[in-house]
């Protein structure tokens, strides 16, 4: 005998609308734990994928150390300068911030390349390991971060909160992703996507004769070159070790102390690339063309408006986790076909007997000087 519940029955009119309104509000109940769920396990994967640059980076300085140097100091050393801080300076009064920012972030390099320094003899080397140990303090701190939110929305039921932080999952994982292989890439030492500026600088100067290098500005190389008759001077960091060199003061050496007023000042950097755009795009413009805080940027804006200098400027399009990745081969014929367009820039608008002022800018990993000494 089969029994029949008519759906007219109040009580199951009643259980019905019961269950339908602790469904919705337990929904969100049920979407944080989803959300939660998904940031627990990029926070899961963060951690391996730190754990295994972390161990990259302490084989790297196991290869490389002095004799002397035991074990647990690479790990004591690699595990402060994980967890370095740099605090900003104060913009109460911004009258003279630029240079207490150039001050603090040479100072952060300096101790870097110390600590580093203590460990391995070779200066190529300390340059690119501590590049890569800056990699890995940068994917440490987006672990922090990620945990930090992580766990306040937990706590708190924060909705809304773990909400944003699951939309940003996306980016954080290919960041995350590029700074990892960053890290590899500064072990081996190979040029990087950011190198496209000070790689230029290479080819321009291997197309000059007789070739005579500055080297009173620190970690950065500036040389003076004749062109078909026209006087280059190039700025590039000084490779093949990992730096950006410090080339707002190179520019003033040029300025001050060899007394040069060139027709022009030309920077090639690497440029973030909009979706829309292609990989190794070259574009031209006015102004410098340098990322960062802004400090070299600001100082050498000031030395050309000073000495009514006009900026011109080259941009390589690539994506930011091609800059920080091994040099592709678009990057790398995208060098090869700036190299030619700033040659004949100066052919065009630098006429002989006149001078020129070339930039390179870049990490300079993997990129030394031609017909240095």
């Amino acid at each position: 005998m089969l029994i029949q519940v008519s759906t007219t029955d109040p009580w199951w009119y009643i259980i019905s609308m019961l269950v339908w309104f602790a469904l919705i509000f337990m929904l969100q109940d049920l979407q944080m734990m989803r959300y939660l769920n998904q940031v627990s396990g990029f926070l899961t994967y963060l951690g391996q994928l730190l754990s295994g640059a972390s161990a990259n980076v302490l084989g790297a300085l196991e290869k490389v150390k002095r004799r002397e140097v035991q074990r647990a100091e690479l790990e004591s050393t690699l595990k402060k300068m994980v967890d370095f801080a740099v605090i900003e300076p104060t913009a109460l009064d911004p009258g003279g911030i630029v240079p207490k920012y150039k001050h603090i972030l040479n100072t952060y390099v300096d101790t870097y390349e110390r600590e580093i320094g203590r460990l391995v003899e070779d200066g190529v080397l300390v340059k690119n390991l501590a590049t890569a140990v800056e990699a890995l303090r940068y994917m440490n701190y987006i672990y922090k971060v990620v945990d930090h939110y992580y766990r306040t929305a937990r706590k708190y039921k924060a909705f809304y909160l773990v909400i944003q932080l699951t939309m940003l999952l996306p980016l954080l994982k290919e960041m995350t992703d590029t700074v990892n292989e960053a890290v590899n890439s500064f072990i081996k030492g190979v040029p990087i996507g950011d190198s496209a500026g000070p790689l230029v600088a290479y080819n321009i100067l291997s197309q000059c004769g007789t070739v005579v290098y500055h080297y009173e500005v620190r970690d950065t190389a500036i040389a003076e070159c004749d062109y078909e008759g026209r006087k280059m001077y190039v700025i590039k960091a000084m490779g093949p070790g990992s730096t950006v060199g410090r080339l707002d003061e190179a520019v003033e050496y040029v300025f001050g102390k060899l007394g040069v007023r060139p027709k022009y000042i030309v920077t090639i950097d690497a440029a973030l690339r909009l979706e829309g755009e292609k990989t190794g795009e070259v574009a031209e413009g006015i102004g410098v063309a340098m990322g960062g805080v802004g400090v070299e940027k600001f100082n050498i804006e000031s030395y050309a408006t000073k000495y009514g200098v006009p900026l011109y400027a080259y941009l390589i399009k690539m994506r930011q986790s091609e800059a920080l990745t091994t040099m592709t081969s678009e990057i790398y014929n995208a060098v090869r076909h700036t190299t030619g367009r700033v040659l004949d820039f100066i052919r065009n608008n630098v006429a002989p007997g006149e001078s020129v002022l070339v930039i390179g800018v870049g990490n300079t990993v993997g990129v030394g000087q031609p017909y240095a000494a």
